[in-house]
């Protein structure tokens, strides 16, 4: 008779427990505020053979009260419209509570990704009208390494860019 009291008392604690951390659980998924993601800076890092680098810099700021584990990003980037370049990037950063943070990742171009682009930039750079503006997208994901926030946060940043910013000292300089 002891031993079923016992055995009820301690299935109703753990019934109570598991409903006090399902609804912690819930209330901390609902003081969720999206983070802002901004496009800080794309950069043209290296031309090698069959292949062009770039690093796009992303700005993360934090709204929330507790920290943001960030485990990886996607990045796909556009230039006056056409795809240029696609990355990954595994920063393993955690943006502070109330915080932000510059988040790097280098995205790649193949010789065919960049034959629209490429013939124009080279143009630029013998007519000296690298002031030129041009319109960017960088589209992409942010991954979560947490399991109270969500998985993933989508971006979606536009805006334009001139060629100075684009183009590299030591590529203006060959």
């Amino acid at each position: 008779m002891q031993k079923d009291f016992n055995l009820k008392r301690l299935a109703t604690l753990c019934g109570l427990a598991l409903a006090l951390l399902v609804s912690g659980c819930a209330t901390m998924g609902s003081e969720f505020e999206q983070p802002h993601i901004n496009l800080v800076a794309i950069r043209l890092m290296e031309i090698k053979g069959f292949e062009s680098i770039f690093q796009v810099d992303l700005r993360v700021s934090n709204p929330n009260a507790r920290a943001l584990p960030i485990q990886g990003v996607e990045c796909d980037l556009a230039l006056n419209g056409h795809h240029l370049a696609k990355g990954v990037a595994n920063p393993e950063k955690e943006i502070p509570a109330y915080g932000s943070e510059i988040v790097a990742v280098n995205v790649y171009a193949s010789v065919l990704d960049m034959a629209g682009v490429a013939g124009r930039l080279l143009q630029n750079l013998q007519d000296d009208t690298s002031d030129e503006k041009w319109s960017y997208t960088a589209k992409g994901q942010i991954r979560l390494s947490s399991i109270v926030w969500p998985g993933k946060i989508p971006f979606d940043a536009k805006g334009e860019i001139d060629l100075n910013e684009l183009l590299s000292k030591q590529l203006r300089s060959r």
